[in-house]
């Protein structure tokens, strides 16, 4: 059931971008659909003139439901199942199995491939891929239109979404030592270990770049670089001209508390992420700045808009979202959407903020529903009920 919820009187702040972007000799309707389009192996999938985006969640057990952002048509693509973990890339979900039985990988056949000035985007069925063999703790982190999927802190698996086609088995493991994530960028790896993160080729032979960080939390790929969130600040990767990578890195301004996790809309500059308390930093990754948002109420979540006016979105912990502005400043608000979720600890774990072009969409697992939240006026667009929401996505 999709319900639509009440305008609310409060200011404005807009997110436009990812579903404005142009395609190139793109019809208006699906083409055929064809092994190579424009270059890219689509794998069967059709090119489509804008990005076919919908929604992922997960439930507890590891069921996965798609729900078409365009016609709101739900589709369930993966049954329940012993599963320990759900992550994903943007296109592809990966579903941890219990008793180390691997990872079981699930393309959701929606996606979006910058090139250039412009993009490319597909759609086709979703379908799962086979399982991945590995055993330990897994962790996935995206890098462009691959990823690593991480077993353990030894061996890692580089899956390329333009070969799927050739099966999981071409993807050959690679035994290299990892303490937190690892990004597949410029051709090689961004390998955090040994008190710094620095590039390998993709058999985990050292390559010149390396920037020092004592324990790297998170990664996120930016329209400029790669991103490593460090207890004191951040490591860029940036690829140069001649295609050699180069390494700096931006250290926090202030003694604030460090963000552990950083976020932002896909394809863009700057990410957020919470600081302890007292707020959240703003990276902004063309100028190598922090910036630190001051919040009267502490921020559980915040997610980077990327727009010329550098807003982000969070949630705070009396279950508001705010839009914020580049100065901290709450430049719009909805009511308090999620008041039951975050007084209880076990729900508020599972609150989850994602951005995209348009809206953003919060998980509110008191309720059991997704919230759409359009940020031209902060009204609350569309409430997705009867959902289990442990995972949320933005794919397409």
């Amino acid at each position: 059931m999709t319900r639509s919820a009440p305008r609310l009187a409060v200011a404005s702040a807009g997110l436009a971008l990812l579903l404005t972007l142009a395609s190139c000799a793109v019809a208006p309707t699906p083409r055929p659909a064809t092994t190579e389009v424009h270059g890219f192996d689509a794998g069967g999938a059709a090119e489509v003139a804008s990005p076919a985006l919908a929604l992922v969640i997960a439930d507890e057990e590891g069921a996965l439901t798609l729900i078409d952002l365009d016609t709101e048509e739900r589709e369930k693509f993966a049954s329940p199942g012993d599963v320990t973990a759900v992550s994903g890339d943007g296109r592809l979900i990966y579903r941890a199995l219990a008793d180390d039985a691997g990872v079981e990988v699930i393309d959701t056949a929606r996606w979006t491939v910058p090139h250039g000035d412009h993009t490319h985007s597909f759609r086709g069925d979703a379908r799962s891929r086979g399982t991945l063999d590995g055993t330990g703790d897994v962790r996935v982190t995206a890098g462009g239109q691959r990823a690593s999927v991480a077993f353990g802190g030894s061996s890692l698996v580089v899956l390329d979404h333009e070969e799927l086609g050739a099966g999981l088995e071409s993807a050959d493991p690679v035994a290299v030592m990892h303490t937190g994530p690892v990004v597949p960028f410029a051709g090689g790896l961004l390998v955090p270990a040994d008190r710094a993160v620095a590039a390998t080729d993709l058999s985990g032979a050292a390559l010149d770049a390396s920037a020092p960080c004592l324990d790297a939390s998170d990664a996120d790929v930016t329209r400029v670089g790669a991103v490593f969130a460090c207890p004191d600040g951040a490591v860029l990767f940036t690829r140069e001209v001649g295609g050699t990578v180069a390494a700096e890195v931006i250290p926090f301004p202030a003694d604030a508390p460090p963000a552990t996790d950083l976020a932002g809309r896909t394809d863009r500059p700057d990410l957020a992420g919470v600081a302890g308390s007292a707020g959240a930093w703003l990276l902004d990754v063309r100028q190598r700045r922090w910036t630190f948002l001051h919040s009267d109420v502490p921020l559980l979540r915040a997610v980077a808009v990327g727009d010329d006016d550098s807003r982000t979105v969070a949630v705070d912990a009396e279950g508001w979202v705010r839009i914020l502005a580049a100065d901290g400043s709450v430049l719009a608000r909805t009511e308090p959407l999620l008041a039951d979720a975050v007084s209880d600890p076990a729900l508020r774990e599972r609150v989850q903020l994602v951005v995209g072009g348009r809206h953003a969409y919060l998980a509110d697992p008191a309720l059991g529903a997704v919230h759409e939240i359009d940020h031209t006026d902060a009204r609350i667009t569309r409430s997705f009920d009867d959902l289990d929401p442990s995972f949320l996505q933005l794919v397409g």
